[in-house]
C-alpha cells in the first residue's frame, strides 16, 4: 500500500515536471499497466527493467515526452512500430485518448500482452497488427498514420516503409538518446529536436521530428 502510494506520487510530479497534469484516471490506468506488465514480465520477456520506479520513469514518463514535442492532431492515427510492450504507443493513448492508435508488433507473445493490456485499460480505437513494419507498409488495407512513433530503431533501413505508412502531411517521431544531425534524408526533412531529463538521474531523452518530403 506504502509504495503504492509513492508510485503514485512520483507518477504524478514526475509527469508535472514535463508539464502534464494526469488526471486520477490516467494515473491509475498507468498504475494499472505497470501492474499488469511487471506480471507477465516473469513468463513473458517484455522487459529488462523490473524496479517499478524504473519502469515508471524509463517507459512511461519516456513515453510522454513526444506530447511536449510535437502537436498531435486531434483523433489523429499514431502508429507505433515495434511497439513491443506498449512503448510509446500506449502511454500516449492514456494521456491523449482522442488518438486513434496502430501497434505494430511482429512477437506473437507480445501481441497477446497487448491485447490484455487494452481490454484491461478499456482503451478505444485501438488496433494491434501483428507483423513487422514492412508487413504493415505492403498490406493494401492499411492505416495511413499523421504520426508513426520509434524507439529503438534508425531511420536508414526503415525510412521507405515508413514513408509508405504516413499520410503526405506525416510525421515521424524518433526517441533518440542524444542529439544528431543526420537523420534527414531523401525522404524525410528534419523539422526539430526537443531535449528532456528523465526523473530519478535516468538519462536524457531527445525527441526528434521529421517531416515527410525534402526541403
Amino acid at each position: 500500500m506504502e509504495q503504492g502510494r509513492a508510485l503514485h506520487e512520483f507518477l504524478v510530479t514526475s509527469a508535472k515536471g514535463l508539464d502534464i497534469d494526469l488526471t486520477e484516471q490516467q494515473s491509475q490506468q498507468f498504475l494499472i499497466y505497470l501492474s499488469l506488465l511487471l506480471t507477465w514480465n516473469r513468463t513473458t520477456n517484455l522487459t529488462s527493467i523490473t524496479d517499478p520506479f524504473e519502469v515508471l520513469s524509463k517507459h512511461f514518463l519516456d513515453s510522454l515526452t513526444a506530447v511536449k514535442a510535437f502537436n498531435f492532431p486531434l483523433e489523429g492515427i499514431v502508429i507505433d512500430i515495434g511497439s513491443g510492450a506498449g512503448f510509446p504507443g500506449v502511454p500516449l493513448k492514456i494521456v491523449k485518448n482522442d488518438l486513434r492508435l496502430v501497434l505494430v508488433e511482429p512477437s506473437l507473445k507480445k501481441c497477446s500482452f497487448l491485447h490484455s493490456l487494452i481490454g484491461t485499460l478499456k482503451l478505444e480505437s485501438v488496433a494491434i497488427y501483428s507483423g513487422g513494419l514492412q508487413q504493415y507498409a505492403a498490406d493494401e488495407s492499411r492505416l495511413l498514420a499523421d504520426a508513426i512513433v520509434v524507439r529503438a530503431l534508425r531511420l536508414d533501413g526503415i525510412e521507405e516503409a515508413v514513408a509508405l505508412s504516413l499520410k503526405p502531411s506525416g510525421h515521424l517521431l524518433m526517441y533518440q538518446t542524444e542529439k544528431t544531425l543526420d537523420l534527414a534524408s531523401s525522404m524525410f526533412r528534419l523539422e526539430s529536436q526537443h531535449d528532456f531529463s528523465l526523473p530519478m538521474n535516468h538519462g536524457r531523452r531527445v525527441v526528434a521530428v521529421l517531416a515527410k518530403g525534402i526541403a
